[in-house]
């Protein structure tokens, strides 16, 4: 019993440790992710409606990849629709894909944040499909597709629009 506590309270410091080193998210290339390119991406939205990647073509489109239940996801959903709002008019797209939680649980986190359902484009990757294909390792994970249908980098973790790496690639893809 004494050698598992012992392991346990290692295991907790190397996780207590790694969190700074893990803080700070920054943008990495999609090429090491071994992704076949362009990716696809077909999705029902909260009105059952398909929505796919390619009507945004000739759009600079942020993929988020989130879930209600992931607390850093929660936080960076008001940082997705700013942007949303701010770059539209530039030829911005935040498309949020939720991971496989029902309309019902999506619309009440929406409702109790106080967010609209006409903010943001969401889509429902139901059976965690496009989430597999697109080699996601953890959410919020944000890819950045350019106005041809290519997904340029993606950052992996919540994303601030105040953080200036993440904000130079975005304004480099929307010129």
């Amino acid at each position: 019993m004494l050698n598992i506590r012992n392991a346990l309270v290692r295991y907790c410091a190397l996780v207590f440790l790694a969190i700074p080193a893990c803080a700070h998210a920054e943008w990495a290339p999609v090429s090491g992710l071994g992704l076949k390119v362009p990716l696809s991406l077909e999705l029902n939205n909260l009105a059952g409606q398909t929505i796919s990647l390619r009507q945004y073509k000739g759009k600079v489109v942020l993929v988020n990849f989130w879930a209600s239940w992931c607390e850093p996801c929660k936080e960076e959903f008001g940082e997705l629709i700013y942007l949303q709002e701010k770059y539209e008019s530039q030829g911005l797209v935040v498309l949020a894909v939720n991971l496989a939680e029902s309309r019902p649980r999506i619309k009440t986190f929406l409702q109790s944040n106080l967010f609209s359902e006409a903010a943001l484009p969401i889509v429902l990757d139901n059976s965690s499909l496009t989430y597999r294909a697109w080699k996601v390792r953890g959410i919020p994970t944000t890819y950045l597709v350019d106005r041809q249908g290519i997904a340029q980098a993606y950052w992996m973790g919540p994303i601030d629009a105040e953080d200036g790496s993440f904000m130079k690639l975005l304004h480099q893809v929307l010129k």
